[in-house]
């Protein structure tokens, strides 16, 4: 896992998304609203279709579309569609556990790191994001929004 521009560039699209979830959203509006080429949303939207946090639809009318409400997306679930799982030390993934893990004095750091960062981004969801992004632009302090 990199937090890296495909990932930034997924969260700035998502985020925009859940300002109106009920629409259905064209490349080239994302593209040109979140200053993202458009080819390069393509393939992450790609991406986000794949992790089940978008659909693909056909057609005229057709384009993006958020598959649940921003509430129940987290910036966890955006980040492994887009990076794969959170992996802090190779030791800490199923594949990586090494004979040395029993007595590594630092295996629980980095397994306790993962655990944090994973809890912690998984604590954010969409709509608390957008509820602090309109109150940033209008200035207004959100009540409860951390």
């Amino acid at each position: 896992m990199v937090i890296n521009r495909d990932t930034d560039y997924a969260v700035r699209c998502i985020l925009f998304m859940s300002g109106n979830p009920e629409k259905t959203f064209v490349i080239s509006e994302i593209a040109k609203e979140k200053l993202i080429p458009a080819s390069f949303l393509a393939k992450i939207l790609q991406k986000l279709t794949k992790g089940g946090i978008v659909e693909s639809i056909r057609g005229a009318k057709g384009g993006f579309v958020l598959t649940k409400a921003p509430c129940d997306i987290t910036v966890l679930d955006v980040v492994e569609a887009i990076s794969g799982k959170i992996v802090i030390n190779k030791c800490t993934t199923e594949e990586g556990r090494c004979e040395l893990m029993q007595d590594c004095p630092t295996f629980p750091i980095w397994l306790e790191i993962k655990q944090m960062v994973q809890q912690r981004l998984k604590q954010i969801d969409f709509a608390t994001l957008a509820k602090k992004y309109e109150n940033s632009v209008t200035g207004k302090t959100p009540s409860g929004v951390q």
